[in-house]
């Protein structure tokens, strides 16, 4: 690994922008989008990040299971509250540690459908809401 590379990887953790840690590691600024992505997927940088990126979770403290506690903590707390908006905060606090834990997984899905083809999704959406809500 070259200094540059090793440069690009602490500047890189610094904001997590690959194209202007690329500039201030010295490449040239006309290449530094194509270099920051390439670089990104070296193996050496990416276990200098991986290294930073644990020494910077040591020293606030941040673990998945320290996050997932506050959360829950959070979650119980809302829940106390009695009422709409801490059912609320209560029910993404929830979510939040669900994700962060892996247990829900959110994509996305962009598709292209003819006027028939969405009127008849609605139609189906429909019948399985009002099948859940008999069902509950």
């Amino acid at each position: 690994m070259t200094p540059k590379q090793e440069r690009f990887a602490h500047e890189y953790a610094i904001d997590r922008n690959a194209t202007q840690a690329a500039i201030r590691a010295g490449y040239s600024a006309a290449t530094a989008e194509q270099a920051g992505s390439r670089l990104l997927k070296n193996v050496d940088i990416q276990t200098i990040l991986n290294s930073l990126r644990s020494a910077a979770a040591e020293r606030t403290e941040l673990t998945v299971a320290s996050i997932t506690n506050r959360l829950l903590t959070i979650a119980q707390k809302a829940e106390d509250m009695e009422s709409a908006p801490g059912m609320s905060v209560a029910r993404q606090s929830l979510m939040d540690a669900a994700k962060l834990n892996g247990l829900v997984v959110e994509t996305t899905e962009t598709l292209t459908r003819s006027p028939e083809e969405r009127a008849a999704r609605i139609v189906a959406l429909k019948a399985e809401r009002e099948r859940l809500a008999r069902t509950h």
